[in-house]
């Protein structure tokens, strides 16, 4: 072998073992598993999320709640303080809008109250963010009445008197006609006999009220 095919043979396997040495050290990189940072968000939820009264008076406040979650496995499991939104719908009639941005507690649980407008219906929203994906409730209606005003109570009527005393010697009120006679217990209709004979002590308005009072009726 002649000294340029040496130096030919030496190069060539300097060549290969730099190119073995940089495979060695890029293949444990090709083929290592994806790193934390590059991991799938974790899917969420908003869960037990309600939205009320069902009906509610023009000015009360409607409340709404819920608990933002994260699945891990086949549960469920509380999330940390994340950021939620909170929209209203009046009823189909306009897009949705914000109404509210709410931070969740530690735990992923909101709570939060809106004086009612108009009716409609509300939901949450969670955007992605950090390691959650985002996710959405479904619409709660709500009706916003107009209160109406409490009827004044009905004065009470002042009951009328029953009995009184007569307008003259031989004369009782018009609104008390019957007229009774102290001495014998007796009161008189008109159209008895003895009716305009009688001077009354007393008058009444029904004959109810001569017997209450301890008279009876005259026989003729």
């Amino acid at each position: 072998m002649n000294i340029s095919t040496l130096h030919g043979t030496q190069k060539l396997r300097r060549f290969l073992l730099i190119a073995l040495t940089a495979l060695a050290v890029m293949l444990p990189l090709l083929v290592s598993p994806v790193s934390a940072h590059a991991a799938t968000p974790a899917t969420t939820r908003i869960a037990n999320f309600t939205a009320g009264p069902a009906s509610v008076v023009k000015g009360r406040n409607i409340t709404y709640s819920g608990q933002v979650q994260r699945a891990s496995g086949p549960t469920w499991l509380k999330t940390g303080a994340v950021t939620i939104k909170v929209y209203f719908d009046p009823d189909g009639a306009a897009p949705k809008k914000l109404v509210k941005t709410l931070k969740t507690s530690s735990t992923g649980y909101f709570k939060s109250a809106t004086p009612g407008t108009l009716t409609g219906r509300w939901s949450v929203q969670m955007a992605g963010q950090g390691s959650y994906k985002g996710s959405a409730t479904a619409a709660k209606a709500v009706k916003v009445t107009v209160s109406k005003p409490v009827p004044k109570p009905l004065s009470t009527p002042v009951p009328r008197p029953t009995a009184a005393k007569p307008v003259s010697k031989w004369n009782c009120p018009s609104w008390a006609p019957i007229k009774g006679n102290a001495p014998s217990k007796i009161y008189h209709l008109r159209g008895q006999a003895f009716y305009d004979r009688t001077t009354p002590e007393q008058c009444f308005a029904t004959e109810a009220a001569a017997v209450k009072a301890g008279f009876r009726k005259s026989k003729r």
